[in-house]
Order: C-alpha cells, then structure tokens, then sequence
C-alpha cells in the first residue's frame, strides 16, 4: 500500500498526528530551537502543515503557541534523566509521528514499546521505512485500540510486567471523556511494577470549559477530535491509581525555557491558563 493511501485511511483523531509533526517540524526550523527532530518533516507531510495552517489561521491569526515545543523539550528531559537512572522499559500511549526512539541518546538495552491506531502505524512505518532510518533503540511499533484490550498485544510483544516501566501519555488524555481516561490509566497502573514512573500533559476542567477556550474547542469539535476532559486537581487524579505525581504549569521556571511569557498560575485555581505537565512514580 502506498503511503498516500495509507494517510487516506487516517480518521480525523489520528490526522492530529501529522499536525504535531508539523509543529514540531517548525521548531526544528527555528535558530533557537528547543530540541531537534529532522525526521518531522517527514512524518508530516504535506497534509501536516496544511492542517497547522488552517487551524492557526481560524483560531490564532499570527500567534506560534509555544506550548508544543515546551512540552517535547521537558518530555525529552524526563525520559533522558530516567534512562540516565537505569530505566529500561519505555511505553508511549498514541505515541503517533513521535521520533524520540531515533533521535534521544538512549542507553544499551531500552526497549521503547510505541502504541497508536494502526492505520497510523502503518504510514509511520512506511515513510521511515523508506528513508531508511534507524532507531537508536529497540523500538516496537504496536497497531491497538487503547479502549478495548491493548495489555495483552503488549505483554506478548514483550513488555515484563514485573519491570519498572516509564509510561509515555502525550497529547491523549484531554481528548478522552472522564471514563476513558479512567479505563486507561487503570490499565496501566495494574501492569505497572513499583518504582514505574508516568509522564503525562492535561488540562484544567475549568480552562477548558472557560470562554477564553470556547474557539479552540469549536475548531478541534469542528476537526473531529474534540478535547473532552480536564482536571484541576491532576494530582488526586492520579493518586487514586497509586501514582505520586509532580504537577508544573507551563510557565513554571522548569517548564519554560524562555518561550513562556504568561505568568505562573498554580492548579485549580478557576479562569487561569491551567495547561500542566505530569511526572509521577508508582510506589
């Protein structure tokens, strides 16, 4: 199958996939780039940017959000540092065009299992196939349903169980009504050994739900992948999995690497900016 044919088979949700692509294409562009990723371009391409365009043109004119190229550096940082400290076992839920298993400077021995729709996969796999390219990793690509049963797709294309395991959720969760949300993250708790950490990026309820984010909700409803939930307490959210997590608002002098201009506003408090980064372990 072609790869044009296979990007036609995308649903819009997956199609979201490009778009990220795209942007983090335009980083890599950029002098001051945050991270480098020269596959993006690639992955995304033609319909990516043609995707990035439209949406910034209806919703914002002339504004390049930073919360992207935060995220992917700070997420990069996390997943350096575990690897730094031993861990070997890496997950990534809709893991999408993500290239962290060719370009981060992984350790001998890691293992990065990358989970997403398989249409998607499918095309991943074509165009990297194409270029030739290698991951600096084991890398297991995984074609699943992460509503229906992925752990034991997973478990037989080797995930141990009984190991430490850092869980990869990158632009997932706000996409997930309350109880997907609830029906993932339980089934990656149960497969988690103690000492497993968790990496992940939401959004408050009441941002979300505020008129300041009414347009962009529109538009991503309007695209077939509407944003669905959100928390103002992402740590009870997540402790009531077993999960002891470290919640940073963009901005935060951790997660802002001089792109972030807004100020600093802590989570649950109504009508603010309410975008965080999660990093948790299960003990």
């Amino acid at each position: 199958m072609a790869a044009s044919e296979s990007k036609d088979r995308l649903d819009p949700l997956a199609k979201t996939a490009l778009w990220t692509a795209s942007m983090r294409a335009r980083e890599h562009d950029r002098a001051d780039r945050l991270f480098c990723d020269p596959l993006a371009s690639l992955l995304a391409g033609t319909e990516g940017p043609a995707i990035m365009q439209r949406f910034e043109g209806a919703v914002q004119p002339g504004v390049e959000d930073p919360a992207l190229a935060v995220r992917t550096r700070y997420l990069d940082d996390q997943l350096v540092a575990q690897d730094g400290a031993g861990m070997r076992q890496f997950v990534s839920l809709a893991a999408g065009m993500d290239t962290r298993a060719f370009r981060l400077p992984w350790s001998p021995g890691v293992t990065v299992f990358e989970l997403d729709r398989p249409a998607l996969l499918t095309l991943k796999e074509e165009l990297l196939e194409r270029a030739g390219v290698h991951s600096r990793c084991e890398r297991i690509p995984l074609g699943v349903d992460l509503m229906a049963d992925w752990a034991t797709p997973l478990l037989e294309a080797g995930f141990d169980s009984a190991r430490s395991t850092t869980w990869l959720i990158e632009g997932l969760l706000y996409f997930l009504d309350p109880l997907e949300c609830d029906l993932l993250l339980r089934q990656l708790s149960e497969m988690s050994a103690s000492g497993s950490r968790l990496l992940a990026d939401y959004v408050g309820r009441s941002v979300l739900e505020s008129a300041a984010m009414a347009s962009w909700r529109m538009r991503m409803e309007e695209q077939g992948h509407p944003w669905k939930s959100g928390s103002d307490d992402p740590q009870s959210l997540f402790a009531g999995f077993g999960w002891t997590v470290r919640v940073a608002a963009y901005g935060d002098p951790d997660v802002d690497y001089g792109r972030w201009g807004d100020a600093v506003i802590a989570p649950g408090v109504p009508g603010t900016r309410g975008r965080y980064l999660v990093s948790g372990e299960l003990v």
